[in-house]
């Protein structure tokens, strides 16, 4: 069996929440073959296009104009459908990834992203996303 085979399904919506447009041009090469790839410049949006896409994944800056991804993080936690949620940071450390890890978000993005990098914990977190409602 060829390891496409194994794959798990494509296609899935994901949420990329931030300003910077050089990160969703490079997030949007890595992953336009397995995501539909919703954009949030800010936190006021990510709970309608919750809402709205139903995401597998919500990938989250750092830093945002209107809060950081803690605040996202709490967001998400307040609400029914509760996507994994990736931090990404230019100044990634051990330390953030341990406070991303501790406060319940699921991995630590580095920026300039690795194609392999982000396709694998993307990958990984979508099935540990909660299952579609039927």
């Amino acid at each position: 069996m060829s390891a496409a085979s194994v794959a798990v399904a494509t296609d899935f919506p994901i949420l990329v929440v931030g300003g910077d447009e050089r990160d969703h041009s490079s997030l949007d090469g890595i992953l336009q073959r397995d995501c539909q790839m919703h954009r949030a410049a800010g936190r006021k949006e990510v709970v309608s296009l919750i809402r709205q896409h139903h995401p597998k994944v919500v990938i989250c800056d750092q830093t945002l104009a209107d809060g950081d991804w803690r605040d996202v993080l709490a967001d998400l936690q307040d609400e029914k459908e509760n996507p994994p949620l990736i931090v990404s940071s230019r100044l990634a450390d051990d330390r953030l990834w341990a406070e991303v890890l501790n406060l319940g978000g699921y991995d630590l993005l580095t920026k300039p992203f690795a194609a392999g990098e982000v396709s694998r914990v993307v990958r990984m977190a979508s099935r540990r996303s909660q299952p579609d409602r039927h």
